[in-house]
């Protein structure tokens, strides 16, 4: 499989030469990766620049460079590492750029966010070269949803983690410009009858290697939302409903959620619909975890983005452990080395990381700017959220 290397035109620019790995990790929610290990050869230092373009042909995502690093290894050979980012991870460079209420559709919200302020910004300076929106497929999901001045990509995460939508931005090899597009898997579980089932078990010999995760630790369902006032005159409203061992509460504080937007007062049941929708985002970030990460046998009787594919809903099954799981695949990792080929696939959503956990507690600093509220974390070691 060659790997091809272009500039931000998506002017060719050769092809990788003596590649020993590569890692291309797909993701229905978030902004993909890929790294790449080969020679220090001058060829490839001179085209594995950053800010140039990785395309794997064939797929819909391609990936620009963010990080390089030349090294020599114990037998004295040169070696250069790349990694980057999938393209949709140029959203990441922009901020929604002021204040958006959302009390609609997902999927028009989510468009309506990248066109501000990625595609036709007020500010021209703001405008992604090149990106345009792809076809609107319609998806009936909605959500009350506000935001102002956080990182756009977190934002459409967000909105994804709501609705189950998931989105890209698509490389078109023919035209040299990117899509944002949003999509959803099909729902190929075994208890369904409309599209062919897939079903991942030992038992089916199409499994290597499984490791099954469940965990509450993190699990809230039931949410109270405190809007503006003090006192006995705070606004607030509760979301979610649950009783007795199996009531899970959170306090999300809003107390900077404005009732006026644009010089317009809401009334109470629009404001109470954006105390539900913080409640509900909130809610969405505090899910039980339930998943399967596996290691697929690539010449097993399911193939890869033929009977499965990434956002597909599919069914894994562990006889020997009782489980049983209907769940969606939110990753797929494929490695590519000289010792062979492999496909690990997550089912499920995966427990928050530590970064996921900051960017969550600098979200609440941010919304409760102006009041006696923390601090925002910007960055540890020098990593930048």
């Amino acid at each position: 499989m060659d790997l091809y290397v272009a500039d931000r035109s998506f002017n060719k620019l050769g092809a990788v030469n003596n590649r020993t790995s590569l890692r291309w990790v797909r993701r229905y929610r978030k902004t993909g990766e890929f790294e790449i290990h080969c020679p220090a050869t001058a060829q490839n230092i001179e085209k594995l620049q950053r800010g140039n373009v990785i395309i794997k042909p064939g797929d819909p995502e391609a990936g620009f460079i963010k990080y390089r690093n030349l090294q020599e290894n114990d037998e004295g050979k040169e070696l250069l590492v790349v990694k980057g980012d999938f393209l949709t991870g140029y959203l990441n460079r922009r901020i929604i750029w002021g204040i958006e209420i959302i009390n609609g559709l997902v999927e028009v919200a989510m468009r309506d966010l990248v066109n501000k302020n990625a595609i036709s910004p007020t500010d021209i300076n703001r405008i992604i070269p090149g990106l345009s929106l792809g076809d609107l497929k319609n998806y009936t999901e909605t959500a009350d949803f506000q935001t102002s001045y956080q990182n756009l990509s977190e934002e459409l995460e967000r909105l994804c983690a709501l609705s189950d939508i998931g989105y890209r931005i698509r490389y078109d090899g023919s035209t040299k410009l990117m899509k944002f597009e949003t999509y959803k898997g099909l729902d190929r579980s075994s208890g369904q009858s409309i599209n062919p089932r897939c079903i991942f078990s030992k038992d089916y010999n199409n499994v290597e290697k499984q490791e099954f995760t469940e965990s509450d630790g993190n699990y809230r369902n039931v949410c109270l939302v405190g809007g503006i006032g003090e006192g006995t005159d705070r606004k607030l409203s509760t979301v979610g409903i649950a009783t007795g061992l199996d009531r899970f509460e959170v306090f999300n504080d809003q107390k900077s959620l404005s009732n006026v937007i644009d010089g317009v007062t809401l009334t109470d049941n629009q404001y109470k619909a954006l105390l539900d929708g913080k409640g509900n985002e909130m809610l969405a970030e505090c899910k039980k975890i339930c998943v399967f990460d596996s290691s697929i046998d690539i010449n097993a009787n399911r193939k890869y983005k033929a009977d499965y594919d990434l956002g597909d809903i599919v069914t894994n099954i562990n006889k020997k452990w009782g489980v049983k799981l209907d769940t969606r695949i939110e990753e797929i990792e494929e490695v590519y080395e000289e010792s062979g080929n492999k496909i690990n696939v997550i089912f499920g959503d995966e427990a928050p990381t530590l970064i996921d956990k900051i960017k969550q507690i600098n979200r609440q600093a941010v919304s409760l700017a102006g009041t006696s509220s923390g601090t925002v974390i910007s960055s540890i070691d020098g990593g930048i959220f």
